[in-house]
C-alpha cells in the first residue's frame, strides 16, 4: 500500500533486500523527484535505484543507507544529493508514521529518532499500540487507495516519482533567513564517507539545481556550501554543485524554488549523466 507518497513501500523493499542496484541515489525529495534512475541506467549501463527520502534531513537518509547496506548487496557507486538544508535543525521528523510498520522492537530506529517530538518508546515495544488512532489510519489507507500505481503495484518507479506541477511561488510571503545549521548532525557526513571508504563504495556528492532567485533567501547558504566543500575535498571526493548551472536559471523547470517538475527532472538527469561519466570512467 503506497502510504506516505510510497515511503512505506520503499522501506519495505529495503528491509526485505529487494533492491540491489549498482548505482544508488540517496538524498531528500530533491533526489527522489529530480533524478530519474531510468535515464541514468540507460545511459551509464548501470542498474540504478533512487532511495531519496521525502522531506528528510541527512540523519534519516543516513539511517536508510545503513539499513540498505545491512539488507542488500552493496552498490558500486552512490550518488548523494546534499541540500543546503540537509543539516538544518528540526524538532520532529517528517511524516513519522511512515516508520510505524517497522517500529516493533526496532531499537536502531528508536535511537535514531528518539530526540524528536512525538517519538514514544511504547510504540516500539507494544504490538499494535502505534496504530491506536484508528481514524487517522483509516484516513491514510483511504487516501493511499486513490494513488496511481505502476504495473508492479508501486507508487514509485525504481524509487523515482516526478510531478507535472505548475510554478507556484508567492515571493511576498518568502522570508530571508539563515538555516539553523546542526553541527552535531554534520559530523555524520564524515561517518558516511568513512563507511563508503571501508566498504569500497565510490561516493559522489551533488547539490542539485535550485531556482536562482530563491537561493539568496537562505542567508547563510554560501557558508553552508563551504562547510560541505571543506569536508568533501579533504577526502578528495567529487562534489558537483549545480547552483549556477543553466537549469537553475530556467523557471520552466521548477514548481517552487527548490523542486523541479518532470521536465526539469529529465533535463537535469541527462546533464547529471554527462557529468558523472568523467568520474566513473576514471576508476
Amino acid at each position: 500500500m503506497p502510504l506516505f507518497s510510497g515511503e512505506v513501500q520503499e522501506w519495505d523493499k529495503i528491509q526485505k533486500g529487494k533492491t540491489n542496484p549498482e548505482l544508488a541515489i540517496f538524498g531528500s525529495s530533491r533526489a527522489f523527484i529530480q533524478i530519474n534512475p531510468e535515464i541514468l541506467e540507460n545511459n551509464l549501463k548501470l542498474k540504478t535505484y533512487n532511495f531519496g527520502l521525502n522531506g528528510s534531513k541527512f540523519k534519516m537518509q543516513f539511517y536508510r543507507f545503513k539499513l540498505y547496506l545491512n539488507n542488500n548487496v552493496k552498490p558500486k557507486i552512490v550518488v548523494w544529493n546534499l541540500d543546503t538544508f540537509s543539516f538544518s535543525h528540526i524538532d520532529s521528523v517528517f511524516q513519522p508514521n511512515q516508520y510505524a510498520p517497522f517500529m516493533l522492537l526496532n531499537f536502531k530506529l528508536y535511537n535514531t529518532i528518539k530526540e524528536y517530538k512525538d517519538t514514544h518508546f511504547l510504540d516500539f515495544i507494544l504490538p499494535l499500540y502505534r496504530y491506536r488512532d484508528q481514524k487517522y489510519w483509516n484516513d491514510q489507507i483511504k487516501r493511499s487507495k486513490k494513488e496511481k500505481l505502476n504495473k508492479e503495484g508501486f507508487f514509485r518507479n525504481n524509487g523515482f516519482k516526478s510531478y507535472d506541477r505548475e510554478w507556484n511561488v508567492n515571493w511576498e510571503k518568502l522570508q530571508r533567513k539563515p538555516s539553523n545549521f546542526n553541527r552535531i548532525d554534520f559530523l555524520l557526513l564524515e561517518q558516511l564517507i568513512n563507511l563508503c571508504n571501508k566498504k569500497n563504495i565510490q561516493l559522489i556528492f551533488i547539490l542539485s539545481p535550485e531556482y536562482y532567485k530563491g537561493q539568496p533567501y537562505m542567508t547563510n547558504r554560501e557558508e553552508i556550501i563551504k562547510y560541505y566543500k571543506s569536508t568533501i575535498n579533504k577526502y578528495k571526493i567529487p562534489f558537483i554543485d549545480y547552483s549556477k548551472d543553466t537549469i537553475s536559471y530556467q523557471k520552466k523547470y521548477f514548481y517552487n524554488t527548490t523542486h523541479m517538475n518532470y521536465k526539469g527532472a529529465d533535463s537535469f538527469s541527462l546533464k547529471l549523466v554527462s557529468d558523472l561519466k568523467q568520474f566513473l570512467n576514471s576508476n
